[in-house]
């Protein structure tokens, strides 16, 4: 029942040949890379007209207001530059690296080991956050327009992040194709919205008021600090961006260049929107309001809230949110694939490098969706609790990437390379600020919870590597020594009495093993009913007639496990570990119900000699038909 339960859920498995099939081009790789860089422009602007609030607040006039906002437009022009910057380093990173891993993979191969576990520390939070976040902006931006959604926030959030992992397990083609709609849907309606607001500027001039570099100038408060810190809460908009770089091998061939080309197509949409969010908001001089972003008043500015006005406002907040919700697939793509790569290097568990049945991560997935869930609780899904940590963790991974570049650079020194190392500098330098601003601006908002997380990650991930190390050494045979049966053992089978279940225990012993005895321990309440039963058991055991050693013992304490553990340990005196089997009974009731009724004595000892003994331990399940 529960494979039929996961085939309806997740479908039919997949052959690993059909991997091939399952690969995405160009155009799905826009729903499945994307969303998170794309959903970006949808709280970028407001992340930086938050900081501009307080100057807007403390200024008299509305063409003060307008020319604030310029400084807005001038963070965007910013930061879609150093999106340019960051398509050049991730572009190489993808030549270098075709089987992924990113920022992670430079950092390892380029800078060092613990630069790039930094690194995978940083992109694990960023990719966390990215469910977390993004499900909470995608719930913010339809609230004001359906106010059930207002009231539940939390519930919802929880609820759209366990469907998109539903999708996510379904697999990466099968995903994109759900999501394919409404990434171009959300990529037109922000270009139907700059196409309006151009028109209706056109047609009505007097409504826009563009910020001149005097009045600029003249806005009293805006300090390099404060502009560093609203260019650093813009940069939000360059989150995501790595994501195609860490999943590179899930393109068709040839990956690298489908991945290249799906990267420069991002950062070209990407800009645009972003350009348009910020323009918009700048002519018109809308301000930030926490309660409604700022894609949804330029709706309602340029389409109305009256007739098919409203209907077209109505389209664009769900086509935001659901941008926004799917901008965590990216994040359920990225992420199980970076830790497959650390996996292969042995700083990740074993059981997040290989494919599901649908040749995806699915434990990674599944993984993913619980921590992404904690954070959403905790946090009680508000964006504004979220971004700090968001921020520090994508920009020191940018820090990097573009570090990592500029030592390789300088150690290839091939044509103009020159040119790569300023260009990669220079987005150091910028990202690296951006990180420095968020860290110090944002401590005390929750940013240090990365300080803390970031180097607990890093001792992790070295001692995960050094068990696998360890385990590697321990269980290195030498080839040199020829392999030899060991002679002296015993078999020992513990029977609570003789029944179906013991028997068949016992025929399996003697039929695989030799030198079998049976243990079994009698405790009661008084020494006259112990031997009743010593009489009764000794009597079955001569009619079983079975030729094996029955060890009867009596437990004082009436205490079954501890008596067998003495016993085991009596025998631990005469043969060496790896010499001793043990073969307990095992009786598989057949409803669920069933086995609160039975004690767990087999399974107690079966723990115990696994966590403490070297000794061979198996059990003889025996299934009840009623």
């Amino acid at each position: 029942m529960v494979g039929t339960i996961k085939r309806w859920i997740v479908g039919r498995p997949l052959k690993t040949k059909e991997d091939l099939h399952v690969r995405i081009g160009v155009l799905k790789g826009m729903a499945v890379m994307t969303p998170d860089a794309l959903s970006s422009v949808a709280y970028a602007t407001d992340q930086m007209e938050d900081i501009l609030a307080g100057l807007i607040i403390a200024t008299s006039t509305h063409a003060y207001v307008t020319n604030v906002l310029g400084f807005s437009m001038l963070g965007t022009s910013i930061i879609v530059g150093l999106a340019f910057l960051l398509f050049f380093a991730y572009r190489n990173i993808i030549r270098r690296y075709p089987l992924g891993g990113g920022a992670y993979a430079i950092g390892i191969n380029d800078l060092g080991k613990y630069w790039g576990l930094s690194a995978a520390s940083t992109l694990i939070v960023g990719y966390t956050l990215t469910v977390a976040v993004s499900v909470a902006a995608g719930v913010d931006a339809i609230a004001p327009v359906i106010p059930f959604i207002a009231h539940h926030k939390l519930l919802f959030n929880i609820i759209l992040t366990l469907l998109i992992m539903i999708v996510n397990l379904r697999g990466t083609g099968e995903s994109a194709s759900v999501f394919v709609p409404f990434t171009y849907v959300f990529i037109g309606c922000i270009i139907l919205l700059g196409v309006s607001a151009v028109i209706k500027g056109l047609l009505h001039p007097t409504i826009i008021e563009l910020p001149t570099y005097a009045g600029m100038h003249a806005v009293q408060g805006m300090g390099m600090f404060l502009f560093l810190k609203m260019f650093a809460n813009g940069c939000s908009a360059l989150t995501g961006i790595e994501a195609v770089s860490n999943s590179v091998p899930v393109f068709r061939e040839p990956s690298a260049k489908r991945a290249q080309r799906l990267l420069l197509t991002l950062v070209i949409t990407l800009s645009l929107l972003f350009f348009i969010v910020s323009s918009v908001a700048m002519v018109h001089g809308l301000r930030y309001n926490p309660d409604v972003p700022l894609i949804n008043q330029e709706s309602m500015l340029i389409f109305g809230t009256h007739g098919i006005g409203y209907i077209m406002t109505v389209i664009i907040s769900i086509s935001t949110m659901c941008i926004l919700t799917i901008a965590a697939n990216t994040a359920f793509t990225g992420c199980p694939a970076l830790w497959s790569s650390m996996a292969r290097d042995g700083f990740m568990p074993r059981w997040v490098l290989h494919k599901g049945t649908r040749l995806v991560y699915s434990n990674g997935i599944v993984f993913l969706t619980f921590i992404s869930l904690v954070l959403t609780i905790c946090f009680d899904a508000q964006v504004d609790r979220l971004m700090p940590l968001y921020g520090v963790s994508v920009f020191y991974t940018f820090t990097i990437s573009q570090l990592g570049m500029v030592v390789r650079v300088l150690k290839e020194r091939k044509t103009k390379w020159l040119l790569s190392a300023i260009g990669s500098a220079t987005g150091v330098v910028l990202t690296g600020g951006a990180c420095l601003i968020f860290g110090i601006t944002r401590f005390r908002d929750g940013a240090w919870l990365v300080f803390i997380c970031v180097p607990a990650m890093i001792l992790a991930f070295s001692r995960i590597q050094k068990h696998y190390m360890q385990l590697r050494q321990d269980l290195k045979y030498d080839l040199t020594r020829p392999m030899q049966p060991r002679k002296e053992s015993i078999t020992i089978v513990p029977i609570a009495s003789i029944n179906k279940s013991s028997v068949s225990a016992l025929e399996y012993a003697v039929a695989n093993f030799r030198n079998v005895i049976a243990v079994t321990v009698i405790a009661d309440d008084s020494e006259e009913k112990c031997r009743q039963r010593t009489d009764k058991i000794e009597a079955e055991w001569e009619k079983l007639n079975s030729g094996i050693r029955l060890v009867v013992l009596h437990s004082q304490y009436r205490a079954v496990g501890k008596r067998l553990q003495r016993f085991i340990e009596f025998e631990l005196q005469t043969y060496p570990p790896e010499n001793i089997t043990v073969v307990i009974p095992q009786f598989i009731t057949k409803r669920w119900w069933h086995k609160l009724l039975h004690n767990k004595t087999g399974n107690i000892l079966m723990a115990w000699l696994v966590i403490n003994k070297h000794i061979k331990v198996m059990t003889v399940p025996y299934h009840l038909e009623r």
